[in-house]
């Protein structure tokens, strides 16, 4: 009997120690001024993430729409780290751009200890490292090599559509999941601007490139959940433990692939402009900037900034090398294959847009006279480029984006409003939840291109449309994520008609998943050659 009295006294006192815990959490900002989200169950809430009872997404924008749409700012607790929530596009603005210095980098995800190819990768670096990197690839991203590797992309959208016609003529007009499919095109498409080599992963399907990469870039799955929940919380006990959130046969071979790349090519002078090359260049310090690139891909792209941009005498490292392949291989295959696949559902279930994107494109295609799409052509296409904002807008790439404090600072979070920050307290900026507010897109469940119209995209608040990110540490690769996205669905729309199965979910609704959008039931649609 007395044990059971103790076990009931002990769970008590864990209990009043928890909610006495929450009650300070929640008074730290109420008595601040600043309205905070209701309290919830971590554990409660981390297991039905990790069990797929909810996304990481829904659990964001729960706490976005807490509160009136007029609260410019919401307190929250990410464990034992204060956060603030911006969600005013001026806020956001003032805090990325004008504070950068003081909001520089992102919450530590995977230390360089813990995982040396994603915490070396731009994702990851930080405070100096971070500026000597971005100054080091920034040249790479210009407009100027967009276009010499635009070729690369048009190859691989010519393969594409030579391996459908080929379906469909021995098969018939064929059923895909675009997500799927579009993951093998993404590929293909880093596999020859990121490594010089051609897989054509639709054909050969269990190629080592694709196959690495997916599971590479596969986050979802539960094991590896677990593994980001404990190093969030306990870094040094996975450090102690020697394990690794990235596979060790994938990490090796993507090594083994760009060291012997560049060995080959250093010994026999090869010069192709991609990604490998790029970086070599970058290696040797040989990549020069021309102050700030002004070229646009799109409306969606973002301004490259001059902050850091000073020549730097750091020596890059091999792993250096590989973890920025590392990175361009996850930006580009999961978050690009997932836009390409919410683009087609978009263009699938819209008949009247399919339409019109169809005429601009063939119109372009006509007067192409049997030469090549060139970059140029593709950033002249209006409403190809009102189709891709949209799609970016209503399925962003990364639904949330944080910043962390690096120092003891007061600053004002609005209007005369003072705020003490201190070094590791956390901004997060809601992309997701920000593109899908009424208060800046009307009825914005609705996929409507005409918003980025000549006549209609003044009006786009730039604090409240952020698919690649804002300020100085925005996305490096904007330029070439809208090339391949354009060019891949113009190659699609150009020959094929785009229709609906009863397979076609109607409409989409997103998965439960840890990591960046994607579908519930898959995106499914018949392709028939159009004639």
């Amino acid at each position: 009997m007395i044990w059971i009295v103790l076990v009931v006294a002990l769970v008590a006192l864990g209990y009043f120690h928890f909610e006495r815990k929450q009650t300070e959490k929640r008074e730290f900002f109420v008595s601040k001024g600043i309205k905070v989200n209701k309290p919830s169950y971590f554990i409660v809430t981390m297991y039905k993430i990790i069990t797929g009872q909810m996304s990481v997404i829904q659990m964001v924008q729960g706490i976005y729409n807490e509160h009136s749409s007029s609260e410019k700012v919401i307190g929250l607790w990410d464990g034992e780290t204060p956060v603030i929530m911006l969600k005013d596009p001026e806020v956001i603005k003032h805090f990325v751009v004008k504070e950068f210095e003081h909001f520089q980098d992102r919450k530590e995800f995977l230390s360089e200890e813990m995982d040396p190819l994603f915490g070396n990768s731009l994702f990851s670096l930080r405070e100096q490292k971070w500026r000597d990197m971005r100054a080091t690839l920034s040249p790479a991203f210009t407009g100027s090599k967009m276009r010499q590797m635009c070729d690369f992309i048009v190859e691989i959208g010519e393969q594409m559509v030579n391996y459908l016609n080929k379906e469909n003529k021995e098969k018939g007009p064929q059923v895909l999941e675009m997500s799927e499919f579009f993951t093998r095109v993404s590929s293909d498409v880093i596999a020859t601007c990121a490594f010089g080599i051609n897989v054509d992963s639709l054909t050969h399907r269990n190629n080592e490139v694709y196959e690495a990469a997916k599971k590479l870039s596969d986050f979802s799955s539960p094991i590896k959940m677990i593994k980001f929940i404990i190093y969030r919380f306990f870094p040094k006990l996975l450090i102690w433990l020697g394990i690794k959130t990235v596979d060790e046969k994938e990490a090796n071979f993507l090594r083994k692939l760009v060291v012997e790349a560049m060995k080959i090519r250093e010994e026999q002078n090869i010069i192709r402009p991609d990604m490998i090359h790029l970086l070599m260049e970058a290696q040797k310090g040989t990549l020069t900037h021309a102050e700030v690139d002004k070229d646009t891909a799109g409306f969606a792209t973002v301004e490259q900034s001059n902050v850091g941009w000073k020549k730097t005498n750091r020596v890059w490292t091999e792993t250096d090398i590989v973890a920025q392949c590392f990175v361009f291989l996850l930006a580009g295959f999961e978050t690009t294959a997932s836009t390409l696949g919410f683009a087609s559902y978009a263009i699938g279930v819209n008949p009247e847009i399919q339409k019109r994107l169809y005429e601009e494109v063939k119109e372009v295609n006509d007067g192409l006279n049997g030469k090549r799409l060139t970059y140029d052509t593709l950033n002249k296409m209006k409403y190809l480029d009102m189709v891709i904002s949209e799609t970016l807008r209503r399925y962003p790439p990364i639904a949330i984006i944080d910043r962390e404090c690096n120092k003891n600072i007061t600053l004002n979070l609005y209007e005369n409003f003072p705020w003490d920050f201190k070094k590791t307290h956390v901004c997060w900026i809601p992309i997701y939840a920000l593109h899908l507010d009424p208060k800046h897109y009307p009825d914005p469940e609705k996929f409507d291109p005409e918003r980025f119209s000549e006549e209609n995209k003044s009006s786009i608040n730039p604090g409240a449309y952020l698919p690649f990110g804002i300020g100085p540490r925005n996305c490096v690769g904007s330029r070439f994520a809208l090339m391949e996205l354009k060019a891949l669905i113009y190659f699609m729309v150009l020959n094929f008609s785009l229709e609906v199965t009863e397979k076609t979910q109607i409409p989409l609704k997103l998965a439960n998943s840890f990591g960046a959008l994607s579908s519930e039931k898959g995106i499914y649609f018949k392709l028939r050659p159009r004639e």
